[in-house]
């Protein structure tokens, strides 16, 4: 395949310190790789289901212990399909403790859910997809709490769904301040879930066993389907102009001596608009290297460039640890 550069120009491929990072990857093979990953995360779920039948009540021990929910505030949850892990024993316990419960309902495929109120006992109607939803004639909810059943989770607390990007527009939809808590088994930590800069980011990942992530300040990213519509600035994303200018202040830092890093940030430079910047601009020579790469790196909005400097941080750690 051709290399092409980040922003749609042709890579420069002789003598490269970044090969392969301006892969044309097609469509097809991206959706191979992603049903792939789903297929081996539910294989795994399907064996937790089996072997921990009582999970949903350790869970609910867990939450209770662990999240401490706003008087009042109203939940979400979800009806259990398959084996996906049962949260119904959580939503009777916090409906009991005085939240309304609200269950996701598809309205319409690439639309945000909706929240019909429930209550233990409440007959269930079909929502296709599998799912069980209160009756169209159910009033709907906003929640304040939302918990989100996943196919995998990560150490950093991105999490792998089912790739029809209903909770990505959900949340970002949603007016309130929110939670997000992603549920699941033990089984369904992976080492890495790969997110690219538009994936959410739990604020909470809880299982059978306990915590398997809390973010104290969670970062709140908006979703892909969204966000392609909104300025850079939406979601504290930099334009071009602004990763160029950091991306000089870090060339010309008294603490960059690796020279393959500093010809990759000239690789990367040489993408971005040439306008001159203030000899002072984004200098922060007490903050680390990899440090100031990886703030920067979370502020990309554009694919390729962020796995690019990816690749660089990756190597300045090394530079860091040697």
């Amino acid at each position: 395949m051709r290399a092409i550069g980040p922003y749609g120009g042709a890579a420069h491929s002789t003598n490269s310190v970044l090969p392969g990072l301006f892969r044309l990857i097609d469509a097809a093979e991206t959706q191979a790789l992603k049903a792939n990953l789903r297929r081996e995360a539910g294989a795994r779920r399907k064996q937790a289901h089996t072997a921990h039948p009582q999970a949903g009540l350790a869970l609910m021990r867990h939450f209770k212990q662990s999240v401490d929910v706003p008087a009042g505030a109203t939940v979400s949850g979800f009806w259990p399909m398959g084996d996906e892990i049962d949260v119904k024993p959580l939503l009777a316990q916090l409906h009991g403790s005085g939240h309304p419960i609200g269950l996701p309902v598809v309205v319409k495929k690439g639309q945000p859910l909706v929240f019909r109120q429930w209550h233990p006992g409440m007959a269930l109607v079909s929502g296709g997809f599998g799912t069980e939803v209160p009756a169209p004639s159910v009033a709907e909810v906003e929640p304040q709490v939302l918990i989100v059943p996943l196919l995998a989770f990560d150490a950093e607390g991105y999490r792998l769904g089912y790739g029809g990007g209903f909770y990505d527009r959900t949340l970002a939809a949603l007016q309130s301040p929110r939670t997000v808590i992603g549920v699941g088994f033990d089984s369904q930590a992976v080492a890495a879930n790969h997110p690219l800069p538009h994936d959410i980011k739990m604020d909470r990942i809880i299982t059978e066993s306990g915590i398997r992530h809390s973010d104290e300040t969670p970062e709140l990213s908006s979703p892909a389907c969204l966000l392609a519509e909104a300025p850079d600035s939406y979601a504290g994303y930099l334009n071009e102009t602004e990763i160029a200018t950091e991306l000089r202040a870090l060339r010309a830092t008294s603490d960059l001596a690796d020279l393959a890093v500093m010809r990759a940030l000239d690789e990367l430079l040489e993408r971005l608009p040439a306008q001159a910047v203030p000899q002072d601009a984004a200098r922060r020579d007490d903050v680390p290297v990899s440090e100031r790469l990886a703030q920067l790196r979370a502020r990309v909005r554009d694919d390729a460039l962020h796995a690019a400097l990816g690749e660089v941080l990756h190597m300045v750690q090394q530079a860091e640890r040697t």
